[in-house]
């Protein structure tokens, strides 16, 4: 497998440019093997996927660290800074990277199960948010309890 990892990836400069997340992840990504992303934050979903990366795993968020439910949603500050604050999320693998929210219109979105469909999909790729052990802030955590995950990989 083609492991690679990154340190916090911004989206935008200082000054509020976007810019491209893993600018030069690229020329990293084996069409020959499978390839998975550590990464810190995960808001670099979005191109992994587009890259061709199959699983990216982060976390960052702490998964919200606070989560309250209202009226069967579950609300987090996380929201404001990502779409991804824990689980596991799908999206079209060697696509471009689209608005999240549309691709949500369409069932792919947190869940504990890839997203079935009587028609064909693209192969996906997947991330792994944990909620990890930490807190940021105020040493609190409310409705996210702490995580340690294991993940077993298997080919496919």
């Amino acid at each position: 497998m083609n492991l690679n990892g990154v340190d916090y990836q911004r989206e935008r400069t200082p000054n509020g440019h976007r810019v491209q997340m893993l600018p030069s992840l690229a020329p990293l990504v084996r069409r020959d093997m499978p390839n998975i992303l550590l990464s810190h934050n995960p808001n670099t979903f979005n191109r992994a996927a587009e890259l061709g990366i199959e699983l990216s795993l982060a976390g960052h968020t702490h998964g919200g660290q606070i989560q309250v439910e209202i009226l069967d949603h579950r609300l987090s500050p996380a929201r404001f800074i990502t779409d991804y604050i824990a689980g596991t999320y799908f999206r079209p693998l060697d696509m471009p990277a689209v608005n999240v929210r549309a691709l949500k219109d369409v069932n792919y979105k947190a869940s504990n199960e890839a997203p079935v469909s009587s028609h064909a999909q693209p192969p996906l790729s997947v991330l792994y948010v944990n909620r990890g052990l930490g807190t940021v802030g105020a040493p609190v955590r409310l409705g996210v309890p702490p995580e340690i995950s294991l993940l077993v990989l298997r080919r496919a």
